[in-house]
């Protein structure tokens, strides 16, 4: 830590871009027009990264080949973009209160990128940090290429009536070069309808009413949501080991020809108002999605040559409602309030034989420690056996919490009691016996806040909240149940909270079974609430007019900010065990000329 600071140690980056645009308009007649675009555009990045050779941080700080300390990490990329679109549009208005406007298009896009990564080692000092000082690049310098290629085909309509009666309706058929080979396309739609209700005669003159609109809509949509080439088999070339008639290959990722886009059906209701001479404003927002043909890690059979593959399997759906709200407004004040809420539920529809093969596997695993601690009283060199590592399961969510049930801990023995599949009572871990004990995924989630300015003064908040899921307290775990008593310093709870005698009711099982780990029980399952003041912002802006006559600036702002300075939660959580929590405040001065 002592060298880490040193001036030999540095990040540098260049970035370079060149575009060109070409676009056209074509006015038909009054009502036709065509219109399109192409554009390119080229970018040059290029990186290093030196670290000192007294720093820690270098490749081979502790062993003992000294020679070879230091590291030149450099990057070289370019990549070329180019889009184009040409799309006919029609706009009539008939009879002063019907407008049309309609469109055809089609689209097209392609993106290719290219990097090369090199590595560097053994540097005399900090002072000379070129390549050629380098005593040698560590293995070959490897480079990535990938391109994508996006076509579209798209339509779209929109109708008003007399600025009170609304509809859209849109389709689009996408294809993408992202995708299996029989999966490549894929329509997708949207239409929504709405009504001006204050726009109707009755309520034009009401002094009340400033706005009052009804909305809805329903569309389906879709994306690419892996890394490239995901769905394509890709071979590895081994240029480290040349044979007479060249170089040879191995299978690195094993494709999914049937890859599909993760499609998403969209649906939404509101209403939104403006009252007392627009100084109140509310919009309320329900909406529902729905995403099907989730895209996930399917585990595979180690005996294939692969953990996994991408496949088409499980959905979400997300349901919630936004409220919006400028409770008031004056020459002085403006006050809004603002929030929204959230329910996500995902669902594993069907899971294949690999998968249930990989469960196995996990009852394995643990098969491993459990039969260790009653075979030789001991626990084996693993912190993982105590961590739950999830499942599958058709009905469960790929965010379900799986552990053996739990009764607490036996007042008599001070050994943990556990219940079974069946209801029976067992007073030993079983893998076989794991279920749903919870889920990390909160019944509701979302945020909410204030946003609130008095002559040039404003003020912001933003605060997070979640509430009715679970976690699984993996910190008591390690560092209390199984906490470390001959090496380290330890939580009270450790002695105080412990099992010691016959008729105690503890917490936590026996003192002079500490050293065995503790494998996945629902003990440690805890509901969660959660409520955060993420954001905090306070600014000043500056009289404009006296900033124009004065100092000949359009703008002068001063700003104070902080992050995460408020954290209210069910969970008892100890921050800062895996790095010191530090809190920040931010000034920062914006000025327009």
């Amino acid at each position: 830590p002592l060298y880490e600071a040193t001036l030999g140690n540095y990040d540098w980056n260049a970035y370079d871009e060149l575009i060109d645009n070409l676009s056209f308009n074509w006015y038909i007649d009054n009502y036709w027009t065509v219109k399109g675009q192409f554009s390119v555009t080229k970018q040059y990045s290029k990186a290093e990264k030196f670290i000192d050779p007294l720093s820690s941080k270098t490749s081979v700080y502790g062993t003992d080949d000294k020679n070879l300390s230091g590291d030149l990490y450099t990057t070289k990329g370019e990549s070329i973009n180019w889009n184009a679109n040409a799309f006919l549009y029609y706009t009539r208005t008939f009879k002063e209160k019907h407008n049309l406007n309609v469109s055809l298009g089609w689209e097209a896009s392609s993106g290719t990128t290219e990097n090369t990564n090199a590595h560097y080692r053994g540097f005399p000092s900090g002072e000379f940090h070129s390549l050629n000082y380098a005593a040698e690049i560590y293995k070959k310098p490897t480079r990535s290429e990938n391109t994508t290629r996006m076509v579209s085909a798209i339509a779209s309509s929109n109708y008003t009536y007399n600025d009170i009666y609304l509809a859209d309706l849109s389709v689009r058929f996408d294809g993408s070069s992202e995708f299996g080979t029989n999966q490549k396309w894929a329509p997708f739609f949207s239409g929504g309808l709405g009504v001006n209700i204050h726009n109707y005669d009755f309520l034009k003159t009401n002094p009340y009413i400033n706005k009052l609109k009804v909305r809805g809509s329903y569309g389906r949509t879709g994306k690419v949501n892996f890394a490239p080439y995901a769905a394509s088999t890709v071979y590895e070339a081994l240029f480290d080991e040349w044979y007479k008639t060249g170089y040879g290959a191995v299978l690195k990722a094993l494709g999914n020809k049937d890859l599909t886009w993760e499609k998403t059906d969209k649906f939404n209701i509101g209403i939104e108002t403006q009252t007392l001479n627009k100084r109140l404003t509310i919009d309320f927002e329900y909406y529902y999605d729905k995403t099907i043909d989730l895209v996930n890690d399917v585990t595979l059979s180690h005996t294939s040559g692969f953990s996994t593959y991408k496949d088409n399997m499980g959905e979400v759906v997300n349901k919630g409602v936004e409220v919006r709200a400028d409770i008031y407004r004056d020459r002085n004040w403006n006050v809004s309030l603002w929030g929204n809420m959230a329910h996500n539920k995902n669902e594993i529809l069907k899971i294949s034989d690999s998968q249930k093969a990989y469960n196995q596997r996990v009852a394995e695993f643990y098969k491993k420690e459990a039969f260790n601690q009653e075979l030789t009283g001991s626990s084996l060199d693993d912190a993982n056996y105590s961590v739950p590592i999830p499942q599958y399961a058709e009905g469960a969510s790929l965010t379900s919490i799986w552990a053996v049930r739990s009764l607490g801990i036996d007042p008599t023995t001070g050994k943990e009691i556990f219940l079974n599949r069946d209801g029976t009572v067992a007073d030993k871990w079983d893998a076989t016996q794991e279920v749903v004990v919870g889920n990390t995924e909160p019944k509701c989630n979302g945020a909410f806040g204030v946003n609130m300015s008095y002559k040039n003064w404003t003020l912001f908040a933003s605060f997070l909240y979640e509430w009715g899921g679970q976690e699984y307290n993996q910190t008591l775990v390690d560092n209390v149940e199984n906490a470390d008593l001959a090496n380290r310093n330890v939580d009270l709870r450790v002695l105080t909270d412990r099992w010691q005698k016959p008729g105690d009711i503890a917490q936590f099982k026996d003192i002079k079974d500490r050293s065995l780990t503790t494998l996945p029980t629902s003990r440690f399952v805890q509901d969660k609430a959660v409520v955060r003041l993420n954001s905090l912002t306070l600014s000043y802006d500056f009289d404009r007019e006296w900033l124009k006559k004065h100092l000949h600036m359009n703008l002068l702002r001063l700003e104070a900010s902080t992050s995460d300075l408020l954290n209210w939660t069910s969970i008892k959580q100890e921050r800062g065990l895996s790095y010191p929590r530090s809190w920040k405040v931010e000034f920062s001065v914006k000025a327009q000329f």
